[in-house]
Protein backbone atom coordinates (compact mmCIF):
# COMPACT_ATOMS: atom_id res chain seq x y z
CA UNK A 1 0.00 0.00 0.00
CA UNK A 2 1.24 3.22 -0.76
CA UNK A 3 1.62 6.45 1.74
CA UNK A 4 -1.55 7.83 2.36
CA UNK A 5 -1.42 11.69 2.19
CA UNK A 6 -4.49 13.55 2.37
CA UNK A 7 -7.68 12.12 4.35
CA UNK A 8 -10.86 13.58 2.77
CA UNK A 9 -14.38 13.71 4.02
CA UNK A 10 -16.49 14.76 0.70
CA UNK A 11 -19.47 15.43 2.66
CA UNK A 12 -23.52 17.11 1.14
CA UNK A 13 -22.72 20.09 2.54
CA UNK A 14 -19.17 20.36 3.53
CA UNK A 15 -15.69 18.68 2.49
CA UNK A 16 -12.90 18.40 4.53
CA UNK A 17 -9.31 18.04 3.72
CA UNK A 18 -6.26 16.65 6.33
CA UNK A 19 -3.07 16.42 4.98
CA UNK A 20 -0.28 14.45 6.81
CA UNK A 21 2.28 16.92 8.10
CA UNK A 22 -0.02 19.88 7.95
CA UNK A 23 -3.38 19.37 9.35
CA UNK A 24 -7.01 20.25 8.77
CA UNK A 25 -6.36 21.96 5.55
CA UNK A 26 -9.24 22.79 4.18
CA UNK A 27 -13.10 22.85 5.02
CA UNK A 28 -15.71 24.43 2.35
CA UNK A 29 -19.22 23.85 1.18
CA UNK A 30 -19.23 21.11 -1.42
CA UNK A 31 -20.97 23.40 -4.03
CA UNK A 32 -20.65 24.90 -7.13
CA UNK A 33 -21.84 27.14 -9.61
CA UNK A 34 -22.43 26.27 -13.32
CA UNK A 35 -23.40 27.68 -16.01
CA UNK A 36 -26.76 26.96 -17.57
CA UNK A 37 -25.22 26.81 -20.84
CA UNK A 38 -25.01 23.63 -23.18
CA UNK A 39 -20.92 22.67 -21.66
CA UNK A 40 -22.28 23.63 -18.20
CA UNK A 41 -18.80 25.19 -17.39
CA UNK A 42 -18.32 25.04 -13.01
CA UNK A 43 -17.89 28.97 -12.55
CA UNK A 44 -17.18 28.81 -8.72
CA UNK A 45 -16.88 26.32 -6.03
CA UNK A 46 -16.87 26.07 -1.96
CA UNK A 47 -17.02 28.97 -0.32
CA UNK A 48 -17.38 31.47 -3.40
CA UNK A 49 -20.48 28.87 -4.84
CA UNK A 50 -22.36 29.25 -1.83
CA UNK A 51 -22.90 33.03 -1.35
CA UNK A 52 -24.55 33.09 -4.59
CA UNK A 53 -27.41 30.56 -2.99
CA UNK A 54 -30.66 31.51 -4.07
CA UNK A 55 -29.06 34.93 -6.29
CA UNK A 56 -28.16 33.85 -9.22
CA UNK A 57 -29.57 34.84 -12.89
CA UNK A 58 -30.95 31.86 -15.52
CA UNK A 59 -27.68 31.61 -16.78
CA UNK A 60 -26.43 29.83 -13.69
CA UNK A 61 -27.61 27.12 -11.69
CA UNK A 62 -26.48 25.96 -7.76
CA UNK A 63 -25.09 22.55 -7.06
CA UNK A 64 -24.51 19.97 -4.93
CA UNK A 65 -22.89 17.08 -6.40
CA UNK A 66 -23.25 15.01 -3.11
CA UNK A 67 -26.31 14.59 -1.98
CA UNK A 68 -27.69 12.24 0.91
CA UNK A 69 -24.16 11.06 1.34
CA UNK A 70 -24.48 9.66 -2.41
CA UNK A 71 -22.53 11.41 -5.37
CA UNK A 72 -25.21 12.56 -7.61
CA UNK A 73 -23.49 14.65 -10.32
CA UNK A 74 -19.83 13.43 -10.77
CA UNK A 75 -18.55 15.74 -13.07
CA UNK A 76 -18.94 18.65 -10.57
CA UNK A 77 -18.03 16.29 -8.16
CA UNK A 78 -14.73 15.83 -10.08
CA UNK A 79 -14.79 19.92 -10.81
CA UNK A 80 -15.12 20.51 -7.33
CA UNK A 81 -13.02 18.07 -5.45
CA UNK A 82 -10.22 19.21 -7.91
CA UNK A 83 -10.62 22.53 -7.20
CA UNK A 84 -10.55 22.29 -3.63
CA UNK A 85 -7.22 20.29 -4.06
CA UNK A 86 -5.39 22.92 -6.04
CA UNK A 87 -6.67 25.42 -3.15
CA UNK A 88 -4.37 23.54 -0.73
CA UNK A 89 -1.92 23.52 -3.35
CA UNK A 90 -1.80 20.04 -4.47
CA UNK A 91 -0.24 21.19 -7.81
CA UNK A 92 0.56 17.67 -9.24
CA UNK A 93 -1.24 14.40 -7.74
CA UNK A 94 0.65 12.39 -9.53
CA UNK A 95 1.00 9.13 -7.22
CA UNK A 96 -0.89 10.97 -4.60
CA UNK A 97 -3.11 8.39 -2.49
CA UNK A 98 -6.10 9.58 -0.28
CA UNK A 99 -8.59 8.20 2.38
CA UNK A 100 -12.02 8.93 2.17
CA UNK A 101 -14.79 8.27 5.30
CA UNK A 102 -17.85 6.60 3.88
CA UNK A 103 -21.38 6.10 5.45
CA UNK A 104 -21.78 3.22 7.44
CA UNK A 105 -22.65 0.45 5.36
CA UNK A 106 -21.52 1.77 2.05
CA UNK A 107 -21.87 -0.48 -0.81
CA UNK A 108 -19.95 -1.14 -4.00
CA UNK A 109 -21.90 1.63 -5.85
CA UNK A 110 -21.28 4.30 -3.73
CA UNK A 111 -17.55 3.37 -3.61
CA UNK A 112 -17.19 3.00 -7.12
CA UNK A 113 -18.51 6.26 -7.90
CA UNK A 114 -15.89 8.04 -5.32
CA UNK A 115 -13.41 5.73 -6.71
CA UNK A 116 -14.10 7.53 -10.22
CA UNK A 117 -13.87 11.12 -8.68
CA UNK A 118 -10.52 10.14 -6.77
CA UNK A 119 -9.12 8.77 -9.99
CA UNK A 120 -10.42 12.01 -12.36
CA UNK A 121 -8.87 14.30 -10.37
CA UNK A 122 -5.49 12.68 -10.23
CA UNK A 123 -5.54 10.55 -7.19
CA UNK A 124 -4.00 7.31 -7.72
CA UNK A 125 -4.76 5.14 -5.09
CA UNK A 126 -8.33 5.77 -3.29
CA UNK A 127 -8.84 3.96 0.11
CA UNK A 128 -12.48 4.00 2.35
CA UNK A 129 -13.15 3.92 5.84
CA UNK A 130 -16.67 3.93 7.35
CA UNK A 131 -17.84 6.98 9.73
CA UNK A 132 -18.33 6.27 12.68
CA UNK A 133 -14.82 4.53 13.07
CA UNK A 134 -13.08 7.74 11.71
CA UNK A 135 -15.44 9.99 13.91
CA UNK A 136 -14.65 7.62 17.32
CA UNK A 137 -11.14 7.97 16.51
CA UNK A 138 -11.08 11.70 15.37
CA UNK A 139 -12.82 12.08 18.80
CA UNK A 140 -10.12 10.65 20.91
CA UNK A 141 -11.99 7.68 21.88
CA UNK A 142 -9.61 4.74 23.52
CA UNK A 143 -10.89 2.22 20.92
CA UNK A 144 -9.41 -1.83 20.81
CA UNK A 145 -10.81 -4.74 20.12
CA UNK A 146 -12.49 -4.90 23.57
CA UNK A 147 -13.87 -1.43 24.63
CA UNK A 148 -17.02 -0.66 22.12
CA UNK A 149 -18.32 2.61 21.97
CA UNK A 150 -21.74 4.16 20.88
CA UNK A 151 -21.44 7.04 18.21
CA UNK A 152 -24.24 9.10 16.18
CA UNK A 153 -22.02 11.30 13.49
CA UNK A 154 -24.66 13.61 12.49
CA UNK A 155 -23.11 14.81 8.95
CA UNK A 156 -25.09 17.19 6.78
CA UNK A 157 -26.77 14.76 4.10
CA UNK A 158 -26.24 11.51 6.07
CA UNK A 159 -26.53 10.10 9.49
CA UNK A 160 -24.54 7.41 10.59
CA UNK A 161 -25.52 5.35 13.98
CA UNK A 162 -22.88 2.65 15.12
CA UNK A 163 -21.54 0.60 18.04
CA UNK A 164 -17.94 0.49 16.81
CA UNK A 165 -14.83 -1.28 18.04
CA UNK A 166 -11.43 -1.11 16.19
CA UNK A 167 -12.38 -4.13 14.83
CA UNK A 168 -14.82 -2.28 13.00
CA UNK A 169 -18.79 -1.77 12.99
CA UNK A 170 -20.85 -4.28 15.22
CA UNK A 171 -24.08 -2.86 14.89
CA UNK A 172 -24.93 0.21 12.70
CA UNK A 173 -26.89 1.92 9.76
CA UNK A 174 -26.88 5.44 7.89
CA UNK A 175 -29.40 6.95 7.80
CA UNK A 176 -29.96 8.99 4.40
CA UNK A 177 -31.27 12.28 5.76
CA UNK A 178 -28.72 14.48 8.04
CA UNK A 179 -28.56 17.26 9.99
CA UNK A 180 -29.83 18.88 7.07
CA UNK A 181 -32.94 18.40 7.19
CA UNK A 182 -33.09 21.12 10.58
CA UNK A 183 -32.55 23.97 7.51
CA UNK A 184 -36.13 22.34 5.25
CA UNK A 185 -37.84 22.23 8.38
CA UNK A 186 -37.13 25.41 9.69
CA UNK A 187 -37.93 26.47 6.09
CA UNK A 188 -41.14 24.88 5.70
CA UNK A 189 -42.54 25.66 9.59
CA UNK A 190 -41.65 29.42 9.21
CA UNK A 191 -43.71 29.73 5.94
CA UNK A 192 -46.54 27.53 7.32
CA UNK A 193 -46.64 29.56 10.90
CA UNK A 194 -45.56 32.99 9.97
CA UNK A 195 -46.53 33.19 6.20
CA UNK A 196 -42.75 33.96 5.65
CA UNK A 197 -40.80 32.27 3.28
CA UNK A 198 -36.76 32.27 3.90
CA UNK A 199 -34.17 31.02 1.55
CA UNK A 200 -31.32 28.11 2.42
CA UNK A 201 -28.74 30.67 3.99
CA UNK A 202 -31.16 32.63 5.94
CA UNK A 203 -32.57 29.31 7.60
CA UNK A 204 -28.88 28.24 8.07
CA UNK A 205 -28.62 31.40 10.20
CA UNK A 206 -31.45 31.02 12.07
CA UNK A 207 -30.45 27.47 12.84
CA UNK A 208 -27.14 28.77 13.61
CA UNK A 209 -28.43 31.79 15.87
CA UNK A 210 -31.50 30.60 17.89
CA UNK A 211 -31.69 27.13 17.16
CA UNK A 212 -31.98 25.37 20.13
CA UNK A 213 -33.26 22.65 21.88
CA UNK A 214 -34.45 24.27 25.25
CA UNK A 215 -37.61 24.51 25.24
CA UNK A 216 -38.96 28.28 26.36
CA UNK A 217 -35.61 29.48 25.10
CA UNK A 218 -35.98 33.51 24.24
CA UNK A 219 -32.84 33.96 22.19
CA UNK A 220 -34.29 35.97 18.85
CA UNK A 221 -33.22 37.10 15.39
CA UNK A 222 -34.63 39.12 12.95
CA UNK A 223 -35.34 36.82 9.80
CA UNK A 224 -36.22 38.73 6.10
CA UNK A 225 -38.58 36.80 3.38
CA UNK A 226 -41.08 36.88 1.26
CA UNK A 227 -44.27 37.03 2.31
CA UNK A 228 -46.20 34.20 1.18
CA UNK A 229 -49.46 35.80 0.58
CA UNK A 230 -49.04 39.20 -0.79
CA UNK A 231 -45.13 38.06 -2.20
CA UNK A 232 -43.75 41.35 -0.41
CA UNK A 233 -40.38 41.59 1.20
CA UNK A 234 -41.38 41.36 4.82
CA UNK A 235 -39.06 40.95 8.05
CA UNK A 236 -40.40 39.31 11.37
CA UNK A 237 -38.46 38.63 14.76
CA UNK A 238 -38.09 35.15 15.82
CA UNK A 239 -37.47 33.35 18.81
CA UNK A 240 -35.79 30.22 19.48
CA UNK A 241 -39.21 28.98 20.80
CA UNK A 242 -40.74 30.04 17.50
CA UNK A 243 -38.87 27.47 15.54
CA UNK A 244 -38.32 25.12 18.36
CA UNK A 245 -40.34 22.52 16.92
CA UNK A 246 -38.99 22.38 13.25
CA UNK A 247 -35.50 21.67 15.29
CA UNK A 248 -36.24 18.99 17.11
CA UNK A 249 -37.98 17.12 14.66
CA UNK A 250 -34.61 15.53 13.13
CA UNK A 251 -33.54 14.92 16.77
CA UNK A 252 -36.43 13.13 17.53
CA UNK A 253 -36.27 10.61 14.52
CA UNK A 254 -32.94 10.12 14.82
CA UNK A 255 -33.26 9.24 19.11
CA UNK A 256 -35.56 7.01 17.71
CA UNK A 257 -34.05 5.22 15.29
CA UNK A 258 -30.63 5.39 17.38
CA UNK A 259 -32.33 3.26 20.01
CA UNK A 260 -33.83 0.37 18.02
CA UNK A 261 -29.75 -0.13 17.06
CA UNK A 262 -29.03 0.25 20.68
CA UNK A 263 -31.58 -2.74 20.94
CA UNK A 264 -29.67 -4.67 18.58
CA UNK A 265 -26.26 -4.60 20.17
CA UNK A 266 -25.06 -7.69 22.19
CA UNK A 267 -25.62 -8.06 25.98
CA UNK A 268 -21.75 -7.21 26.94
CA UNK A 269 -21.51 -3.99 24.44
CA UNK A 270 -24.68 -2.80 25.87
CA UNK A 271 -22.82 -2.79 29.36
CA UNK A 272 -19.97 -1.09 27.92
CA UNK A 273 -21.91 1.12 26.42
CA UNK A 274 -24.25 2.13 29.15
CA UNK A 275 -20.88 3.09 31.43
CA UNK A 276 -19.42 5.26 28.52
CA UNK A 277 -21.96 7.07 26.89
CA UNK A 278 -22.80 8.29 23.56
CA UNK A 279 -20.72 9.99 21.36
CA UNK A 280 -21.97 12.56 18.75
CA UNK A 281 -20.42 14.26 16.42
CA UNK A 282 -20.87 15.90 12.86
CA UNK A 283 -22.07 19.79 12.27
CA UNK A 284 -26.23 18.29 13.83
CA UNK A 285 -24.23 17.92 17.23
CA UNK A 286 -23.55 21.55 17.67
CA UNK A 287 -27.05 22.88 18.72
CA UNK A 288 -27.82 24.23 21.76
CA UNK A 289 -29.09 21.78 24.85
CA UNK A 290 -28.62 19.17 22.93
CA UNK A 291 -26.85 17.16 25.77
CA UNK A 292 -29.68 17.13 28.49
CA UNK A 293 -32.15 17.12 25.39
CA UNK A 294 -30.34 13.07 24.59
CA UNK A 295 -29.83 12.58 28.21
CA UNK A 296 -33.49 13.03 28.90
CA UNK A 297 -34.09 10.70 25.61
CA UNK A 298 -31.39 8.01 26.59
CA UNK A 299 -30.88 7.71 30.20
CA UNK A 300 -27.25 7.77 29.84
CA UNK A 301 -24.32 10.01 29.30
CA UNK A 302 -23.95 12.40 26.49
CA UNK A 303 -20.13 13.53 24.94
CA UNK A 304 -20.18 15.99 22.60
CA UNK A 305 -17.11 16.01 20.42
CA UNK A 306 -15.00 18.73 20.86
CA UNK A 307 -14.63 19.94 17.34
CA UNK A 308 -18.06 18.19 15.97
CA UNK A 309 -18.23 19.07 12.48
CA UNK A 310 -14.24 17.79 12.10
CA UNK A 311 -14.04 14.65 13.90
CA UNK A 312 -14.44 12.16 11.02
CA UNK A 313 -11.61 13.83 9.11
CA UNK A 314 -9.19 14.63 12.17
CA UNK A 315 -9.86 10.46 13.14
CA UNK A 316 -8.85 10.30 9.09
CA UNK A 317 -6.02 12.23 9.78
CA UNK A 318 -4.88 10.10 12.37
CA UNK A 319 -5.25 6.78 10.30
CA UNK A 320 -3.25 7.89 7.51
CA UNK A 321 -0.12 8.36 10.01
CA UNK A 322 -0.08 5.09 11.89
CA UNK A 323 0.15 1.57 9.91
CA UNK A 324 -1.45 0.25 12.22
CA UNK A 325 -4.57 1.50 12.14
CA UNK A 326 -4.77 1.86 8.20
CA UNK A 327 -4.79 -2.49 8.44
CA UNK A 328 -7.72 -1.84 10.56
CA UNK A 329 -10.11 0.29 9.89
CA UNK A 330 -9.44 0.92 6.00
CA UNK A 331 -12.43 -1.33 4.50
CA UNK A 332 -11.45 -4.39 1.99
CA UNK A 333 -13.68 -3.19 -0.74
CA UNK A 334 -12.31 -5.43 -3.63
CA UNK A 335 -11.38 -2.64 -6.43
Amino acid sequence: MSKITLAIDFGSAFTNIYMSGAGLVLSEPTVAAVSESEHGAVKFIGNEAKKLIGKTSKQTKIVFPVFEGEIVNEKVAVAVLGGFLKKIGVKSVFGLSALFSVPCGADANLIGKLKNVANEVGIKSAFFSEAPVLSALGQGIPLSDSSPCFVIDMADGSTNIAGVTLDGVIVGLSVNFGANKILTDIIDYVAEHNGLQIGLLTSERLKKEIGSLEDGDTLSAVVNGRDVGAGTPRAISLKASDIYPAVKTYYDKISEIALSVLKKLPPEVSAEITHAGIYLSGQGASVYGLSKYYRDKFGMQINIAENPSYSVCLGGGLVIGNKDLIKRVVLDVGM
